[in-house]
């Protein structure tokens, strides 16, 4: 079931709570599932059973809550042993959504950006499935808002938190600076401290998960829709750049299971 903040502050910077009571009935047989670069700061929260992962080559086995702050490289997800869970998704807006709730500065997360988690929240992520195993649904979303609301520090917002939601949602870089007159370098070093991304790399992370999503939702092998689409300069370019980012060609990633077939499109 999904579920949307309740509330309006906790909203700005997270899309949904994702919770999955029986993750067996969701996955079935698909028990090896492969998560890509992208966007997007994901937080599981356990509530029964375990997890591994394999990372850089590093295979973990992960029964606590993790925050998944940045992926910067594919991601080998076995769950078959994990019965139910809470996954929150934060806004696509890569470590800026993250950022009003954490004391570390983007350059420090990105140094270590999955295991930061262990200390991310002051250590509390590891406890939370005690206190929501045993909660309905109607009882975690607002336990949720206000867990977070408690670490929320409205000073930590920035500039790229106003580009979303004022003046340019789809980030377009020439439209940024015709409204706000500030120059490339100034807009690059504020996507730069907030997001951990220069600008030119948030697109290109922003335009290779929209195009994954889409392949993974539709199975439509038309590489020309997605050049056209997506804006990539001819269809060597986009398989270029999703072998560059997924290390599987187009026509691969169409064979293989994937997290994104699963979660909710919200």
């Amino acid at each position: 079931m999904i579920f949307r903040p309740l509330d309006e502050t906790i909203s700005r910077h997270i899309d949904y709570y994702w919770i999955v009571e029986d993750s067996n009935a969701l996955f079935g047989a698909s028990t090896s599932l492969h998560a890509y670069p992208g966007i997007t700061p994901d937080m599981i929260i356990v509530l029964d059973g375990f997890y591994t992962y394999n990372y850089f080559g590093t295979k973990m086995k992960q029964s606590k809550s993790m925050l998944f702050s940045f992926i910067q490289r594919d991601i080998q997800l076995d769950l078959s042993s994990l019965r139910s869970f809470i996954l929150i998704k934060f806004k696509s807006r890569a470590l800026s959504s993250l950022q009003p709730f954490v004391e570390y500065s983007s350059k420090e997360i990105m140094e270590n950006p999955v295991h930061f988690s262990d200390t991310a929240f002051d250590g509390s992520i590891s406890q939370l499935h005690k206190r929501l195993k045993n909660f309905s649904e109607t009882e975690i979303v607002p336990f949720l808002d206000d867990w977070f609301l408690s670490y929320y520090k409205k000073e930590r917002e920035g500039f790229v938190v106003e580009m979303a939601e004022e003046i340019c949602p789809d980030f377009n870089l020439q439209k940024i600076m015709e409204a706000t007159n500030y120059s490339y370098s100034t807009i690059e070093r504020y996507f730069k401290r907030e997001t951990g991304l220069t600008p030119k790399k948030f697109q290109t992370l922003k335009r290779f998960k929209s195009a994954v999503t889409e392949i993974c939702a539709t199975k439509n092998n038309d590489w020309m829709k997605y050049v056209s689409d997506y804006k990539y300069y001819d269809q060597a370019h986009f398989i270029k750049d999703i072998k560059k980012h997924a290390r599987i060609t187009p026509n691969q990633l169409l064979e293989t299971p994937s997290f994104l077939s699963f979660r909710p499109k919200v």
